[in-house]
């Protein structure tokens, strides 16, 4: 009976901490390999429980091999996705380089205006910032004009603003304030 129960606990703390992501979610929402790896697991965790006279390594190597691939794979997206950062990171730095090689060839005066960096933020916390105006050449007069054919009369009203390299406004606005 004692074998039992230390084998349980054992077994039962080795699949919580091995598919731990997956016995928090429905299986609905697991790949089919995730559903496989668990069931097997527990398969050789029943096994070992009901069968206390056998020894527990022949049953518990497979299950540890079974939590070590569930585990690879997390591993290797992680990686993968590593990857794919540093991949688009090369290529961005490429496209900044032939940037500045292209303002270097342009007209004299093509080589003044420079155009605003992805993501300008203009309005934080419902205050403008003047210095990422500067960078793009505008004024908050301006930005009070492009505000009020929005609809937005006070700056108030907007919570966060950010412009996009070709204008776009991107916006969230303040909850708290009413729309007039």
């Amino acid at each position: 009976m004692g074998t039992s129960v230390i084998r349980i606990l054992c077994l039962a703390l080795l699949m919580f901490i091995g598919f731990r992501k997956s016995l928090s979610e429905k299986i609905s929402e697991q790949s089919g390999l995730d559903v496989v790896l668990v069931f097997s697991a527990s398969g050789l965790a029943v096994a070992a429980i009901v069968m206390p006279e056998r020894p527990l390594i022949p049953l518990l190597a497979p299950f540890l091999i079974l939590i070590l691939i569930y585990r690879s794979r997390f591993w290797l997206y992680r990686f993968a996705a590593k990857w794919s950062i540093h991949e688009h990171l090369i290529q961005y730095l490429k496209a900044a380089d032939f940037r500045s090689m292209r303002k270097k060839t342009m007209h004299p005066f093509e080589a003044d205006y420079e155009p605003p960096r992805p993501g300008l933020s203009l309005i934080e916390n419902g205050k403008v910032r003047s210095d990422n105006l500067e960078q793009i050449g505008k004024t908050p007069l301006w930005l009070r004009q492009e505000l009020r054919k929005f609809g937005y009369r006070n700056i108030r009203q907007v919570n966060y603003l950010r412009m996009d390299p070709l204008g776009n406004f991107y916006m969230d606005l303040n909850k708290y304030m009413r729309h007039d």
